[in-house]
């Protein structure tokens, strides 16, 4: 899956709506249905019966507590994705830039080369192909980079996705349990579903934390790939300070057109 801020906008959205319904269940949908319970007599005169109700009530308040809470946490990382795709594409912008400087500076690609002939144009053959190059490496940084940051950004798009469809079958269970509880009697079989709904919202949080590990380990294998790149200096020489540097075009060796002890000049024509 790709990323695309419009849809990854739109999952946060529902989500943030739906953890609104979430917590207005925890905070008065339960409490109203569980006076409901209560007020029914056939539910004060048996006292199991009322302590059932107040059990379910209690266990649906605590999933419902536990939903948001953990939701609430994972959300706390939410704005990260949408800058991490910012980033691949300022990073798409710097590949882009330099890879056409790599080919505009290719001595392969200049025509001018081909009508020129000499020592001068030879030393500039050789330092156009050596910065070509080392454009190239650039331009292999920066496609490193934005491909990382993209796995990143689309991991995170599978995942909120993930924790999107648990809260949607959370309240379908939480819906179901408040409607069992108001009637009093059906408070056992409420409580009974919800333990089930507490299984399931658990296993779907690690289920969606599943979803992640090959986007992980792709997105490690990227970084990898991004480290070994950035630390490939083949095409980019030792300075005299010790530090890698970019190529050192020499021009002393073609910006004149003087004439050798052959009486040919560094710049001629073929």
């Amino acid at each position: 899956m790709t990323f695309d801020i419009g849809s990854y906008n739109s999952v946060i959205d529902q989500i943030e709506k739906l953890l609104k319904q979430v917590d207005d269940g925890r905070v008065s949908g339960v409490p109203n249905a569980l006076n409901n319970a209560e007020n029914l007599p056939y539910v004060r005169l048996v006292p199991p019966l009322l302590r059932a109700c107040k059990l379910c009530a209690e266990k649906m308040i605590d999933l419902a507590k536990w939903v948001w809470d953990k939701v609430v946490d994972l959300l706390k990382g939410v704005i990260a994705p949408v800058y991490m795709y910012m980033r691949s594409q300022d990073w798409n912008d710097v590949r882009n830039t330099v890879t056409t400087i790599q080919s505009t500076i290719d001595p392969n690609n200049l025509e001018g080369n081909r009508q020129w002939k000499g020592a001068a144009q030879l030393s500039y053959l050789k330092t156009g192909t050596t910065q070509s190059q080392s454009a190239g490496k650039i331009g292999e940084i920066a496609d490193k980079a934005k491909t990382a940051l993209e796995i990143c950004a689309a991991a995170s798009l599978v995942f909120y996705i993930a924790i999107l469809n648990m809260i949607r079958q959370f309240l379908i269970a939480l819906a179901a349990g408040i409607a069992a509880l108001a009637t009093g009697v059906g408070a056992p079989a409420g409580l009974s579903d919800i333990a089930a709904a507490s299984g399931v919202t658990a296993a779907s949080v690690w289920a969606a934390l599943a979803l992640l590990t090959p986007l992980l380990a792709a997105q490690g294998k990227a970084l990898l790939d991004l480290e070994a790149a950035a630390s490939d200096n083949s095409t980019f020489p030792e300075g005299a300070n010790g530090v890698s540097q970019w190529p050192d075009p020499k021009t002393s060796t073609f910006n004149d057109a003087s004439v050798d002890g052959d009486n040919e000049s560094k710049w001629r024509l073929n």
